[in-house]
């Protein structure tokens, strides 16, 4: 039957040649789903001892049957199972990889190996392949014009006075000098 479908299928051009294959077997499956013949009734035969050997093949029968469902049922929880198990661990990478991301870009920025412009260039090279990223990193050397963000307390190194930031031409300035010129500025 499946070869005069496919040969029939394959004549009104609906099946190209490099299809058949996956098409026949398709096809095998379709066979495998088809349901069991009906058991023989038992009723209908006279000879005793030909009754009771069908009577016993349709209980086997029966129970071989709800044997495999079961069987079914449970290949198809574990199936179910493994592919949770699977889409956790998928989802576990991809969050682990983006904080490793996220944390290699920080680096790179904080040591000076990059400047903020370059910052998303840096984390789509990462996103591709963190380990050339984190060699790149580790091998560039630091942007000539780099300063060092304020540390914990927004004070810079040598800054004496309290984290108050100037705005303007002295912004850059060492504060703590700044207040020094700005006191003795005011005394004069």
């Amino acid at each position: 039957m499946k070869d005069k479908l496919l040969a029939l299928l394959k004549s009104l051009g609906l099946i190209p040649d490099d299809k058949l294959e996956s098409v026949s077997k398709e096809l095998d499956k379709l066979e495998l789903d088809k349901p069991a013949p009906a058991p023989i009734d038992p009723s209908k035969i006279t000879d005793p001892a030909l009754k009771q050997i069908v009577e016993a093949l349709n209980s086997q029968v029966t129970i071989l049957g709800q044997q495999n469902k079961t069987l079914i049922d449970t290949l198809n929880a574990e199936r179910t199972e493994r592919e949770k198990a699977v889409k956790l661990q998928q989802d576990q990478a991809t969050k682990d990889k983006t904080q490793k991301v996220a944390d290699l870009v920080a680096k790179a920025l904080k040591e000076g190996k990059i400047v903020k412009a370059k910052e998303e260039w840096l984390k789509k090279y990462a996103e591709a392949d963190v380990t050339a990223a984190e060699e790149w990193v580790k091998d560039a050397p630091v942007d000539k014009n780099f300063k060092p963000d304020p540390n914990k307390d927004g004070k810079n190194e040598g800054d004496e006075g309290g984290g108050d930031k100037v705005k303007g031409p002295l912004g850059s300035v060492n504060q703590g000098i700044l207040k020094n010129v700005l006191a003795q500025s005011s005394n004069n």
